[in-house]
């Protein structure tokens, strides 16, 4: 099976796959930086038989016509620890985004993880919000953890699977002999995004577990990712103005009806 075969044939539904005469060009439904939809290009074989991933080279550049300077000392440790988590690399000089060098059976996988991380990029356009979305994981972390009391294991940057550890989630939510919860925080399009993701791959690979995002409120992301997530993940609740019940929700896979009564006492 050729790249463009393996990648039509877990996500041709999200993807759109041309050829282009460097390679492939790679493009999905979901806006970004710019207001245009996000697309990669898969660059090979070159004389070894090698790939690599890359942006079109203008993300950087929109990223800094929009306010995130990277000289900001916060802003640049933020950029810097995606690279890293996402394995990308940043070339200064022609400004372009790309991953490492790569063999064929490594190309799927890496163009998921890539557009991953492009839709994480946003989040340092967005970096002025990011004192009330951790307001908004405090409190939804702390009611969670009240209605589980010991029942369950709350473990952040959960790895629900050693074959799906490029797409951790959040927060891991562990109940013995129960299929573990992979929790995301609605923050942003791509945490959403990177929920989907986890999702499909979970289910290709026959991985037992239920996979959640908690939105903060109807104003956080567009009306087309709430239905996406509403359509096609396990749950995906608002929190503010009913924290408890958009907790139970999330909760109600793993612990059943009896997390109502625990609710009710609190």
């Amino acid at each position: 099976m050729n790249i463009k075969e393996q990648l039509c044939q877990a996500f041709c539904s999200t993807l759109t796959v041309s050829t282009v005469p460097a390679g492939l060009a790679i493009g999905t439904q979901y806006d970004g930086l710019g207001g245009d939809p996000i697309g990669v290009y898969v660059i090979g074989p070159d004389s070894a038989g090698m790939y690599h991933v890359q942006d079109d080279g203008i993300t950087m550049p929109t990223l800094e016509s929009m306010g995130a300077d990277l000289e900001n000392k916060t802003r640049r440790g933020a950029f810097e620890e995606l690279l890293h988590a996402y394995s990308v690399v940043f070339d200064d000089a022609n400004g372009e985004l790309k991953s490492e060098t790569i063999a064929e059976e490594q190309v799927a996988p890496t163009v998921m993880r890539f557009l991953a991380f492009m839709l994480r990029l946003q989040d340092l356009a967005m970096m002025a919000a990011e004192r009330a979305a951790n307001t908004f994981r405090d409190d939804a972390l702390a009611k969670l953890k009240q209605i589980v009391g010991t029942r369950a294991t709350l473990e952040p940057k959960f790895v629900i699977a050693e074959s799906l550890s490029d797409y951790p989630a959040d927060v891991g939510i562990i109940v013995p002999g129960k299929p573990p919860i992979a929790l995301f925080w609605g923050i942003t399009e791509g945490k959403v995004y990177e929920a989907l993701l986890l999702q499909a791959y979970a289910q290709s690979e026959n991985v037992e577990c239920s996979v959640v995002t908690m939105i903060e409120n109807s104003k956080v992301l567009s009306a087309k990712m709430v239905q996406r997530a509403a359509n096609h993940l396990d749950a995906s609740p608002f929190y503010r103005g009913d924290e408890t019940q958009a907790c139970l929700r999330v909760l109600r896979s793993a612990l059943g009806s009896s997390i109502e009564q625990s609710a009710s006492i609190h």
